[in-house]
């Protein structure tokens, strides 16, 4: 069984270079086309090794296609992830491919009926957390003659104290515990302060980090975070001793909670952690000094844009709209995402004379976020481009879900129409592949995946969706977090603790111990978006920041 899933990550990476570039060859249907678009092994052949091929490829094996053509599409893939694996497996019936399959997809409890391979496979830790003792005990027996390291995982998972029996296990099992059985196993059974003597074996591994910020990130888990009071954080990284600031303020050390975040600021690469620091040391000390310093700042973040808001401070210049060098027609179709992928090639080392040549491209509303991009990126993403485009599709919503669509917009894709993701989120508004096809049900439209490129169709699911996220959540900071990591995820924060509770830096702690970092991140840009669009299209009335943190708090 493992000699099947070698054999086709060989086959991956053998084709991982091969691609040749063909503009001639870019070519999808036109929008006026009567015949619905399909894809072929020859429209792949001369495309460009990327994840928007991968995407093609994946909505080719969906396709009646025989096994022969399943692995000649396989072969062309960059990367060989488990949608694209199990779609082909379908096509290639071969019986070990299809156990693989079925063991992956298979719950922990019809794992334990099987045997020792599929049981590797397909029980993750996280997995084997749901199962009883004595169904433990029987996938234990199946793997430990094969798998013995993994049985002895198994056996730590099963004890009637964990904790006691992974402080005392190896490093790397250590790690695999600990990292990968999910929060409701940590909290129930690894929320304990770590002994020294295990603070000091597994903490020149690199995973070390990890764990400190999957504890410090858990409120739940104050025990556990315990153990990384006043550590040395000298070779840790800015974000690490952003954490172990934080860690400390939980538990009232506001002294050695500024030594990390001048660690962190020093350790820091970017304008913007500097910025979150600074905000930081202000919440502390109340010293104007750090709000004053912040408030300068050119970055535009949530903590600069706070910070002059707090003092009464303009914010920089801002470019709601891009000057086009030529007023024609462009003839560059934006609902072709192999064009963008050519876009994103060609710039990746920008000159004046490219920058030309886009210009001479992009010369109409609907082609300025790929001017936008390419200004922005030429000139060291120096202009603050806030662009509104779209409007003939946005102008009948209200005001404050125009600037949500734009902030959200802005955000997902930088308004480019053909942008895909590396989960295959597609559009101006990166709608993932499983919603847009419930929304279509819904809407009792006829589904077709690529329609999404369609700026008019795209922003409309979206604007479907928010309708229903509006139901449960009622901010934008909210609605941001519930967008990108679902509204599952959000909920699940809240039963964490965050969110729910008062406290003297709320709701800004709650705001930086959100576990996943994109969503993290992504909530804190999509509000600052928001903050400068509504101020912008709602010119009668002022929309404070003030106004959001004073009521994140349910």
């Amino acid at each position: 069984m493992r000699g099947v899933i070698y054999l086709l990550l060989l086959v991956s990476f053998l084709y991982a270079n091969t691609s040749v570039i063909n503009k001639d060859n870019f070519s999808l249907p036109s929008k006026n086309s009567k015949e619905e678009f399909k894809v072929t092994l020859d429209w792949l052949k001369d495309k460009p090794k990327s994840i928007t091929k991968d995407f093609y490829i994946l909505q080719y094996l969906k396709e009646d296609i025989s096994s022969k053509e399943a692995l000649a599409a396989l072969s062309m893939v960059k990367y060989v992830n488990n949608k694209i694996f199990f779609e082909f497996a379908k096509k290639f019936k071969n019986d070990e491919t299809l156990a693989v399959i079925q063991c992956m997809n298979a719950s922990a409890k019809e794992l334990i009926s099987t045997y020792d391979d599929c049981i590797k496979v397909g029980l993750s830790l996280y997995k084997a957390t749901s199962l009883s003792q004595t169904q433990l005990n029987q996938a234990i027996q199946l793997v430990q003659d094969k798998y013995p390291n993994f049985a002895k995982q198994l056996k730590i998972i099963s004890s009637s104290i964990p904790f006691t029996k992974v402080i005392s296990t190896s490093v790397d099992n250590f790690y695999e515990i600990y990292l990968s059985v999910g929060g409701k196993f940590r909290v129930d059974y690894l929320n304990y302060k770590l002994p020294k003597s295990t603070i000091l074996k597994v903490k020149k591994d690199k995973r070390f980090e990890r764990l400190i910020k999957y504890s410090i990130t858990n409120p739940k888990l104050d025990l556990l975070s315990k153990s990384f009071l006043n550590i040395d954080d000298k070779k840790f990284s800015s974000d690490t001793s952003f954490y172990l600031a934080l860690n400390e303020l939980n538990n009232s050390n506001f002294d050695k909670a500024l030594k990390y975040l001048d660690n962190s600021y020093k350790k820091a690469y970017s304008q913007e952690i500097k910025n979150k620091v600074l905000f930081w040391k202000y919440q502390i000390t109340f010293d104007n000094s750090f709000l004053e310093q912040l408030s300068n700042s050119q970055h535009i973040d949530l903590y600069s844009l706070y910070a002059k808001e707090l003092l009464n401070k303009k914010l920089p210049k801002i470019k709601y709209d891009i000057a086009l060098q030529h007023n024609e027609t462009s003839k560059f179709d934006t609902t072709n995402p192999f064009l963008w992928v050519d876009v994103l090639k060609n710039t990746k080392d920008l000159d004046k004379q490219k920058v030309d040549y886009y210009q001479s491209i992009f010369t109409d509303e609907k082609t300025k976020p790929y001017l936008a991009y390419i200004l922005n990126k030429y000139n060291n993403y120096k202009d603050n481009f806030y662009l509104l485009p779209y409007k003939e599709y946005l102008s009948n919503y209200p005001i404050k879900r125009q600037a949500l669509v734009y902030s959200l917009a802005r955000q997902e894709s930088r308004f480019i129409p053909s942008s895909i993701s590396t989960s295959y989120a597609q559009g101006v508004m990166q709608i993932m592949p499983f919603l847009s096809k419930v929304i279509a049900k819904r809407l009792n439209e006829k589904y077709n995946i690529f329609n999404q490129f369609d700026v008019k169709t795209n922003l409309k699911y979206a604007n479907y969706h928010l309708n229903n996220l509006e139901k449960n959540v009622s901010n934008p900071l909210f609605i941001a977090y519930s967008y990108n990591g679902g509204y599952g995820y959000f909920k699940s924060l809240k039963k964490q603790g965050l969110f729910v509770k008062k406290g003297f830096f709320e709701p800004f702690m709650s705001m930086e111990l959100i576990s996943y970092d994109e969503t993290r991140e992504y909530g804190k840009k999509v509000l600052a978006n928001y903050y400068i669009y509504l101020n912008y299209l709602d010119k009668k009335n002022s929309f404070k920041l003030s106004s959001i943190f004073e009521n994140l708090i349910e």
